[in-house]
């Protein structure tokens, strides 16, 4: 999931304090590595493909009628890890030395922005989902819009953090996004960047009813939902609104699903080519005795398909709505050791604890709630009849 966002004054698509769905950064998790496997080292590749790579490169730079300088021999070697990467995965890419500072530039969670989260599909399209209140929204940008292009330049092909990188700005400059709607209609908004706050949990009530909102899975997220459910009244059923909500840091989500798990319960697995790894609940600690509802729809992917899983393989929750996005991925954003750019990988695919792996196929709820034009009080009756 990303923000167009930044911190101390520039604007930039980027994620909720620089989390993807699934993205891992090796700069600033110290659990990076644990998933290397044993004995593994930098590869010491000789393959005659990549020695042709660079005896071309050498000529052109020596030979080319054409101007050569140094800076154009690194745009063609970052161009040609694009290509290839893009063409084998839709979540992958090469980011240049210049890409990745201004994607790691947005960490803060009051950043200047548009408010606008979004989460790229397989097929490559990138979802839209407005903060409520948000630039994006006031400027009338709908959920499930596909973003299509920032000033200009299209997002066709690139990753989230490559589009971060597109929409850099300064506090009260504006940005034109181009956007198409499910029928293929196209229109272009401008939006103002505006400072934003961003809290990742929130409460908001209807008819009466309190509902935890969840809108993105960051380093922050397990403590404020804490808060939440600890100070929740023993009676009242625990309903936590998921809707739109596109991700976030892998890990949060898995420090958040233990809130309701008891020790030793499993959460996720990813399986990659290293084998699979598994992750459970690592806390001693009761879980909450009120029912627990998960509201969902198709618009509910990835860190928020790993939390809602979780408690709903373990009979922790009820999940509640539609089909979700089905993002089951998860993608490692690896540094260079020249410091020349980042590679971002897809490395392996999220399984549920019963075993599902729903990269592409999303997961069916519960109890399912149709589209209306009054979304929440269908859920609600969907959730008061669940509870009756």
């Amino acid at each position: 999931m990303a923000h167009i966002n930044v911190g101390s004054g520039t604007a930039l698509l980027v994620v909720t304090v620089a989390f993807l769905g699934g993205y891992l950064f090796k700069a600033i998790l110290p659990w990076f590595d644990e998933d290397m496997p044993a004995g593994a080292q930098r590869s010491q590749v000789k393959e005659p493909a990549i020695s042709r790579y660079a005896e071309a490169l050498a000529h052109i730079e020596q030979r080319a009628v054409f101007s050569t300088p140094v800076g154009d021999l690194q745009d063609m070697v970052a161009a040609s890890l694009k290509t290839y990467l893009a063409k084998k995965d839709p979540y992958s890419d090469f980011l240049t030395r210049q890409e990745y500072a201004k994607f790691k530039a947005a960490g803060s969670e009051y950043y200047v922005g548009i408010g606008l989260d979004i989460e790229k599909r397989r097929n490559g399209d990138i979802i839209c989902y407005p903060l409520p209140n948000g630039s994006a929204a006031t400027a009338g940008i709908k959920p499930g819009e596909r973003l299509l292009a920032v000033d200009g330049v299209s997002t066709q092909g690139k990753s989230l953090p490559a589009v971060v990188a597109l929409a850099i700005g300064k506090a009260g400059t504006t940005v034109v996004v181009e956007l198409a709607d499910s029928s293929g209609n196209r229109r272009q908004v401008t939006v103002t960047r505006s400072t934003i706050a961003g809290p990742a949990v929130s409460e908001y009530t209807f008819r009466s009813a309190r509902i935890i909102k969840l809108a993105n899975f960051t380093p922050s997220t397990r403590q404020e939902l804490d808060y939440l459910v600890s100070n929740w009244h023993k009676r009242d059923p625990i309903v936590i609104d998921l809707r739109g909500c596109g991700g976030g840091d892998f890990y949060a989500a898995v420090n958040s699903a233990m809130l309701f798990l008891k020790k030793g319960e499993p959460i996720v697995s990813v399986s990659g080519r290293s084998g699979t790894r598994s992750y459970s609940a690592t806390v001693a600690r009761q879980p909450p005795a009120q029912r627990v509802f998960l509201w969902q729809d198709e618009f509910t992917a990835s860190a928020a398909e790993i939390f809602i899983a979780a408690l709903t393989d373990n009979a922790r929750g009820t999940s509640i709505g539609r089909t979700t996005a089905g993002k089951g991925t998860r993608q490692d954003i690896i540094e260079l050791t020249d410091g020349g750019g980042v590679l971002i990988l897809t490395t392996g695919y999220l399984i549920t604890p019963d075993g599902v792996r729903f990269e592409g196929t999303g997961l069916a709820p519960m109890r399912p709630v149709a589209e209306s034009t009054d979304d929440t009080e269908a859920f609600l009756h969907k959730t008061a009849a669940s509870i009756h």
